[in-house]
């Protein structure tokens, strides 16, 4: 795995962990990250996970990248602890992984608006890839 993807869930945490579940749905990643900055590990590592979709220009996306959710509205910034959270989540997944890519849900599949209100750029550079 190279890449790590950060994604919204557009709603609850409660339905989101209920929706990326369900294996019906096909649909998963490997961590969501609450509102409060708890984190629920949801798919192992070592497994792909079904969250970014077709992608084009990035092929293998689901076997080549680990999905992080973060739990959002489209209204909603995330909150302070999530970003916090969220960087350390990053930084710890490099000491295992050779992540060369972190990107936007949006920036890899052009039909998705998500991660909302992240300055993706800014993300890259606090964490520095």
């Amino acid at each position: 795995m190279d890449t790590i993807v950060i994604h919204s869930t557009a709603g609850g945490l409660e339905g989101a962990l209920s929706w990326l579940c369900n294996p019906a749905n096909k649909v998963s990643a490997h961590y969501i990250i609450a509102r409060s900055g708890d984190i629920y590990k949801l798919v192992p590592l070592s497994r792909a996970a079904w969250h970014a979709g077709w992608c084009p220009g990035f092929p293998n996306a689901n076997r080549r990248s680990i999905g992080i959710e973060l739990e959002q509205l489209p209204d909603q910034a995330p909150s302070k602890e999530q970003l916090e959270v969220l960087m350390q989540l990053i930084r710890q997944i490099r000491k295992y992984f050779n992540i060369k890519y972190v990107y936007g849900h949006r920036e890899i599949n052009p039909r998705k608006s998500d991660p909302y209100h992240i300055d993706m750029n800014e993300l890259r550079r606090q964490i520095q890839v």
